[in-house]
């Protein structure tokens, strides 16, 4: 077992990608300062941007670890959560609903606009740039309200990154009394757990770690990172696909990353290790509905 400072990436492929730029699949270790990591962007084949959850600044990291990681502040401390790029332009997700575009300054990078998104959602974590879409979309972590309708909902949002705009209809609604339907039929392992009575019953809360589109198709993965849950969903919020995470390795899922040859990397906070399987196995572990 490695350090508990230490971050582990599992790199997941993709169907019908080829592996390339040098990375194999295999086991990542991200330095100490990336154990709060909270969102992970990868700009080229070798170079994962992070954001953690504590300090305002990115993170460059060598997935070969052949260069040293070296970070760059952009604000206060603070609870950041979710990372994207849109053209050139960085955003970051802060959990009480803000977004910050940043913009490079001496060496580093300043706070250049605010964007407030929808309220009523006390906790963010989920954010992905959508580049067919050109619009930056955000998932709050769960949902409350007065009744069980407004809790079973998690909206996406979009923002335009050109304008800061918000649209003021969420591009869709999950649901998570469906999904979880659609996981039972699925087959996919699900969290419980023990009722005051000593009986056991299912407990697949929806927490939306982060969101991320699948290159190439209109269709998004889902983390959820407290069920241990990766969920393959269309823009309709039809399920189609899942694969259950160990726990033991993804300890706690935080972020998600395509890679330019279609790999997924995900990462998780505190220690672990990933054992990645063929190509074929991952794709069978993410499979349509019937």
């Amino acid at each position: 077992m490695r350090p508990a400072s230490w971050l582990a990436v599992a790199a997941l492929a993709a169907c019908g990608a080829a592996q390339g730029g040098g990375l194999v699949d295999g086991r990542i270790e991200l330095p100490k300062q990336l154990r709060e990591l909270s969102g992970c962007v990868a700009t080229d084949e070798r170079t994962l941007v992070c954001v953690q959850d504590e300090k305002g600044a990115l993170w460059f990291a060598d997935l070969r670890g052949e260069r040293k990681i070296r970070s760059e502040s952009f604000g206060p401390a603070g609870d950041y959560e979710g990372l994207a790029r849109a053209a050139d332009a960085w955003w970051v997700l802060r959990s009480d609903g803000v977004l910050l575009q940043l913009a490079p300054r001496d060496g580093a990078h300043a706070i250049a606009r605010e964007v407030a998104l929808p309220g009523g959602h006390p906790d963010w974590e989920a954010l992905c740039f959508d580049a067919d879409g050109k619009r930056l979309l955000a998932m709050p972590k769960t949902c409350v309200g007065d009744d069980k309708e407004a809790r079973d909902r998690r909206p996406l949002f979009a923002v335009d990154p050109a304008t800061g705009a918000v649209a003021k209809e969420p591009v869709l609604t999950l649901s998570r009394r469906a999904l979880q339907a659609g996981l039972e039929k699925l087959g996919t392992p699900l969290p419980t757990k023990a009722t005051d009575k000593g009986n056991v019953k299912v407990d697949f809360e929806l927490a939306v770690s982060e969101i991320a589109i699948v290159p190439g198709k209109r269709e998004m993965l889902v983390l959820a990172g407290g069920d241990r849950l990766l969920l393959r969903v269309d823009f309709a919020g039809q399920l189609l696909g899942a694969r259950a995470l160990v726990a033991k390795d993804l300890p706690q899922a935080e972020g998600l990353a395509f890679l330019p040859d279609g790999r997924l990397l995900v990462a998780s906070e505190a220690a672990g290790m990933v054992s990645i399987e063929p190509l074929q196995k991952a794709c069978a572990l993410v499979v349509p509905l019937p």
